[in-house]
């Protein structure tokens, strides 16, 4: 695969469920191999989340949020999911980069600093001053990429032990105007 200078980038529709839903895992399964427990890694399914990415698009509030997928030619190599924040702290203002996850095979090639700069200009044009994001500590890779772009430790910390064990995560914050 060879770099793209531009790559394209557009809103998923459901009709990317299936793709989207691979990419989920196998991004996963790589960028947390060594991070997360392994057997929990091993198990991770792609056709057990299709109907999950089909009723997050499905309900997706195009004015607030969004999914947008890049794809260099017909397949989709990568997502990044934004909308508000999750955080009850946080005032409507701040935006949420949920998620950013590439097939490993397209990682280092401007997909993934792409598909955020499309995401930070979805969140600035719903009216977002600001946006967050929540990444593992121990994952350099990611908090380079974020460091790169421009985003910054805000000291926020947690511990999220809803898979079963404990997923330690800092949030980073980036002003978008």
């Amino acid at each position: 695969m060879t770099a793209v200078t531009r790559p394209s980038v557009r809103a998923a529709t459901v009709r990317d469920a299936a793709e989207l839903a691979v990419i989920d895992v196998r991004s996963w399964q790589a960028a947390y191999k060594g991070l997360l427990p392994q057997d929990f890694l091993d198990q991770l399914d792609a056709a057990d989340r299709v109907t999950r990415w089909q009723h997050t698009l499905q309900a997706t509030d195009w004015s607030r949020s969004g999914v947008m997928v890049t794809h260099p030619g017909h397949e989709v190599l990568g997502f990044a999911r934004f909308g508000p924040t999750r955080d009850s702290e946080e005032h409507d203002a701040v935006g949420e980069l949920h998620s950013i996850y590439l097939l490993p095979e397209a990682w280092g090639q401007g997909f993934g600093k792409r598909l955020m700069s499309v995401a930070l200009a979805r969140l600035v044009a719903a009216g977002y001053s600001q946006a967050t994001l929540w990444v593992l500590r121990s994952n350099a890779r990611a908090r380079r990429f974020y460091e790169t772009g421009g985003w910054a430790h805000d000291g926020a910390s947690k511990c999220d032990d809803s898979l079963g064990f404990p997923i330690q995560e800092i949030r980073y914050r980036k002003q978008l105007r």
